[in-house]
């Protein structure tokens, strides 16, 4: 509760604020508008992926937000008033976010620009061709989201209450804000969540650095903190055995964060690699700068609220810290803004995320003839679906919600072995088919439920195990299970070879080898990766492309890309480390009397600079997979580059043509072909075909008459001056010049038939003569 003294601030901030969020979406709506105007981008994309135009900074900012929520901001402070320096947890967690949002996103990432891949499950669509395995997804990606839209409900709600003395039963307030959010939504899209969360982000960073220095400064550090004279000393005691192994499993669990869907909105919303090498980085570096210092304000804030018991202690150290007056006062009114700032950053991106999800997964292919202006409209009133929905739940169900958010990220974790084994299998004799792969998932999913609210949610002590990472095994363990049997047995064998079974591109009439006739290729057809299936499971894929996404082109995608996740030792080294920031220590030493309060035999516990000393240890052995991630972050690229050397000598398989942003934002259906796609890749496939460019003989000598056409087949690569010279004068002047050449062999062949024609003429004058 803020005291009515300092209500006065909050009265100007919070609804300048929202006068600046405004602002933000009017700009955003403008850029949506000019994006359309220009045909730069059709509605659709405009609208969900901010027409894929972010830079390095408004990534930077939007990624920052997305990660380091209201919780960040208010729960972890709360959490380590609680619980004392085993809030450190939430420091190792992250490292294992930006593990598998890092490692994963490259790759996703380059998927989506050769396959246009924007839905979240887009890349599971394309890449398996199985509507069972894309619903079990879209499922695994929309309830998690749903139940934490629900949980920042309950945020802004008891936060906005607690800041003005409201009764906790209030409702109007959370009801006004949300609608709030739903309008800057509406009205700017992703153009307008991005720049309202960097602005959120910047509110947030100035709160991260100003709080805990004046804290320092007015109240206590970490240094001047005593053991003796500390009211909750059983903080500086080594966690039991249960802590250390629930430690660990929360380590691990949050690498799932890449599958949530406005994690992967962010990454197709980049406007390069160089915008996600920023947002990478910013999240590695920003993790020191925000989850020590919300264990600091909450272990800190024991000594100055004398460790009561109170409802909210960081709205309570915020109010001690106003207390001060001066500018003290100014930081704690802009620290409180920016903790309603984090919620509701959190808040505008799970809106879009989960209106996407459900417009473009289930609305869009139930009307395919859909205009994407009208589907975008109906994605519109999704959002407010979404919002209706989860402020129900937020509002009127408050146990159910502690228990939801319980099970929000042991049900996302389900969703990552689809997308790790799409990814990295090897090859498709290695493939595990989609069918198996969501038995699994379903498994596991079922699994979460009932160990939860069966054991977990009721025993008084029960086993120290997370659901999601036991119901990952037990996916994995059902998947291969599946898989083998499937394989002992015979049922469905993949065979991208063969001519039998549903073409997985209904509609596609030819294939780039039957146009170009080329050599390279022929492996690898339009059919299903897994025949034998029913009509029902094959979903519409002709807006990917014209032919299927095997392993095999998913890995010679990133050829020549310095990729560290595709190499065992370094996941094997990243996955070491997280784990090792685990406090393995003695349990509960040094013992403490529960009678009086003091340590047995007055033995002081080991601190450093005032901590205790397995806290210490985890900042430093955070160090290290820092240290990885950074370096790795420092040598990716900036961008994918494009070899035009070795093009023009030895050619380019035309499905690993990267599309151009125009070429992206040109859909006009649900699963129309994109024609400036096709168009370009049979040009290249026709430069190839004319320099004699295949994989069985990519080494030719330079022709001085062939330096022209291999600078052409680079440049359609490159996609050089594509949309200023016009795609179709380059097909059609090769249509000429095969043309020409068909003149002048017509020509040649005349002018033989006059020669033979006068030497037959010469004969019969010789003949007459003799």
């Amino acid at each position: 509760m803020v005291a009515q003294e300092h209500r006065v601030g909050l009265y100007i901030s919070i609804p300048v604020y929202f006068c600046v969020l405004g602002c933000c979406a009017w700009w955003a709506h403008r850029r949506m508008e000019k994006m359309e105007h220009e045909k730069v981008n059709d509605k659709l994309t405009a609208h969900y992926l901010g027409g894929r135009s972010f830079g390095p900074l408004l990534t930077a900012g939007t990624v920052f937000a997305s990660l380091f929520s209201g919780y960040t901001v208010i729960g972890v402070p709360n959490e380590a008033y609680r619980t004392g320096w085993k809030s450190l947890r939430w420091m190792a967690t992250i490292w294992g976010i930006i593990f598998g949002f890092f490692g994963a996103g490259i790759r996703l990432r380059k998927s989506s620009n050769i396959r246009n891949h924007q839905s979240p499950v887009d890349f599971i669509t394309d890449r398996y061709q199985s509507q069972f395995l894309r619903y079990m997804i879209v499922f695994l990606q929309v309830v998690p989201a749903i139940i934490y839209l629900a949980a920042q409900v309950r945020a802004i709600k008891g936060t906005f209450n607690s800041m003005f003395e409201l009764d906790a039963d209030t409702n109007w307030p959370v009801v006004l804000i949300m609608a709030i959010i739903l309008i800057f939504e509406i009205v700017g899209g992703l153009n307008s969540v991005a720049l309202t969360d960097s602005l959120q982000a910047i509110v947030m960073f100035f709160s991260f650095v100003a709080v805990p220095s004046i804290l320092a400064s007015k109240f206590y550090g970490w240094k001047d903190l005593d053991p003796y004279t500390y009211p909750k000393p059983e903080f500086y005691q080594t966690p039991s055995k249960d802590d250390q192994w629930k430690f660990w499993q929360f380590c691990l669990i949050n690498f799932s964060f890449f599958t949530l869907p406005h994690f992967m909105q962010r990454l197709y919303a980049a406007k390069d690699l160089k915008s996600l090498k920023a947002g990478y980085a910013t999240m590695t570096i920003a993790n020191w700068f925000t989850m020590p210092v919300g264990c600091f304000i909450g272990t800190v804030g024991v000594m100055i609220l004398d460790g009561d018991n109170v409802l909210d202690p960081f709205t309570s150290v915020l109010e001690a810290l106003m207390d001060e007056g001066g500018f003290s006062k100014v930081v704690g009114i802009i620290a409180v803004t920016a903790s309603l700032a984090a919620i509701m950053s959190t808040a505008d991106s799970l809106i879009i995320a989960i209106s996407q999800l459900i417009t473009v997964e289930i609305v869009y292919p139930a009307r395919p003839k859909t205009t994407p202006k009208q589907i975008t409209w109906i994605g519109r009133f999704v959002s407010l679906f979404a919002v209706v929905i989860s402020s129900v739940i937020g509002i009127t169900w408050k146990d159910g919600i502690s228990d939801l958010g319980n099970i929000q990220f042991p049900l996302s974790m389900q969703a990552v072995p689809a997308f790790i084994l799409g990814l990295y299998t090897i090859n498709h004799r290695r493939d595990i088919h989609p069918w198996c792969i969501a038995t699994g998932a379903l498994s596991a999913t079922a699994y979460v439920f009932g160990i939860y609210f069966g054991y977990l949610r009721n025993a008084s002590s029960p086993v120290p195990i997370d659901a999601g990472m036991t119901g990952v095994f037990l996916n994995i363990i059902v998947t291969i299970l599946m898989e083998a049997l499937r394989r002992i047995f015979g049922i469905s064998k993949s065979s991208p070879r063969s001519d039998s079974g549903v073409t997985a591109a209904a509609g596609v009439s030819c294939t780039y080898e039957q146009q170009a006739d080329s050599e390279s290729q022929v492996s690898r057809t339009s059919q299903l990766l897994f025949p034998r299936r029913p009509a029902w499971d094959v979903p519409k894929l002709t807006r990917f492309g014209e032919h299927s996404f095997p392993p095999e082109l998913v890995w010679k995608s990133m050829e020549g890309v310095n990729e560290p996740m595709a190499n065992p030792w370094w996941a094997f080294m990243m996955f070491f480390a997280i784990s090792l920031i685990t406090p393995l220590v003695a349990e509960n030493q040094p013992p403490l009397d529960p009678a009086t309060g003091t340590f047995y035999g007055f033995v002081p516990p080991a601190t450093v600079n005032g901590i205790p000393w397995w806290a210490f240890k985890i900042l430093m052995l955070s160090i290290v997979p820092c240290t990885l991630l950074l370096i790795a972050i420092w040598n990716m690229p900036n961008a994918f580059v494009v070899d035009e050397k070795k093009i023009a000598k030895e050619g380019i398989d035309p499905d690993l043509v990267e599309l151009t942003p125009q070429e992206m934002g040109k859909r006009d259906s649900y699963d129309e072909q994109n024609i400036l796609v096709s168009r370009r890749r049979l040009s290249i496939s026709a430069s190839m075909k004319s320099l004699g460019i295949t994989q069985e003989e990519i080494k030719r000598a330079e022709d001085s008459a062939m330096v022209e056409s291999r600078r052409q087949l680079s440049a359609l690569v490159s996609a050089r001056d594509l949309f200023q010279t016009n795609l179709e004068n380059v097909v059609e002047d090769q249509e000429e010049r095969e043309i020409e050449k068909i003149v002048e062999g017509e020509a040649e062949e005349e002018h033989t038939i006059e020669d033979v024609e006068k030497k037959h003429e010469q004969e019969n004058v010789n003949s007459s003569d003799l």
